[in-house]
């Protein structure tokens, strides 16, 4: 079922029953909106819970923004409590995934009276780990495809004190089709996102989330890590980790299971960034478990 916000701006795709325990799914890219993840989720997910996914704010089939118009990482919490509101539900869990999972920390901070569990897949918090870490992985695929300016420059801008986020995210882009090999290990699984990302939206509708990518990525403090807001998380906690995936690096895994009191940690050993992707059946089960276990 697919339905809009009360104001029309934002595009909602919605499974399973009303009745059953409410998760809200917060897309990555930032940008990337929530297509991909329901059409590999949502019927699996739909089974026993009421799963909802949404293009973020001016991403994707969502409204774009006006010329002028700001965005920031509080715009789209703000925008997650008004959803909630709207669609009278008391209490939900929140699964956020990539750069959702900084949203999701940031509502389950702000927000703990209405979440009854955050789940966390492969989570963002720290975007110059991850930047770093994905630089050093794509140096050597850069010497392969025979281009060592490249590469150096990976290893030159790893091993800065500072740099912006889009200038790793633009130089990371030179590797065309083999920039997948950074987030999915699987060949197979490289090709199904491929496959899903090429054929399924229009390219102003990619644009639209680019340009939305760009606007929440301005922040001043979008690379400062997040790692400090674990504390103080006080509602029940899963992190989702993928063994050979580079945006949750060592301090973050590391700072979730030392300062998150009961926080679990679930490792899917044949996946990257996208356990939802390459081990569905694994992610389907841990995700409606950990839901249906705290719904109440």
């Amino acid at each position: 079922m697919h339905a809009g916000t009360s104001d029309g701006r934002l595009f909602l795709d919605v499974r399973g029953k009303p009745g059953a325990a409410p998760l809200l799914y917060l897309h990555g890219g930032p940008g990337m909106g929530c297509y991909e993840f329901m059409q590999w989720q949502g019927e699996r997910l739909g089974q026993r819970l009421h799963l909802i996914g949404l293009d973020q704010r001016g991403t994707l089939r969502s409204a774009p923004l006006s010329d002028g118009e700001t965005l920031a990482e509080s715009d789209v919490i703000a925008d997650c409590e008004a959803l909630r509101e709207s669609m009278g539900i008391q209490r939900w869990a929140v699964l956020g995934h990539s750069f959702g999972g900084r949203m999701a920390l940031r509502y389950a901070h702000r927000h703990p009276e209405r979440v009854t569990a955050v789940l966390f897949e492969n989570p963002g918090w720290d975007l110059a780990e991850a930047d770093r870490a994905k630089l050093l992985a794509a140096a050597p695929l850069f010497t392969e495809l025979g281009d060592p300016v490249s590469a150096r420059r990976c290893r030159n801008l790893a091993a800065a004190p500072r740099f912006e986020h889009w200038e790793v995210a633009d130089l990371l882009a030179g590797l065309g089709e083999r920039h997948l090999e950074l987030y999915v290990h699987r060949p197979e699984a490289r090709a199904a996102l491929a496959a899903t990302l090429a054929s399924a939206f229009p390219a102003e509708l990619r644009d639209r989330g680019d340009a939305a990518a760009r606007r929440l990525l301005a922040a001043p403090d979008v690379l400062a890590s997040m790692v400090g807001l674990l504390p103080g998380l006080a509602v029940p906690a899963l992190l989702m980790k993928g063994r050979y995936d580079l945006v949750t690096g060592p301090s973050q895994l590391a700072a979730f299971r030392g300062e998150v009191p009961g926080g679990r940690v679930e490792l899917f050993p044949r996946s990257a960034h996208y356990p939802q992707l390459e081990e569905p059946d694994l992610y389907q089960q841990t995700v409606q478990a950990f839901v249906t276990a705290h719904a109440r």
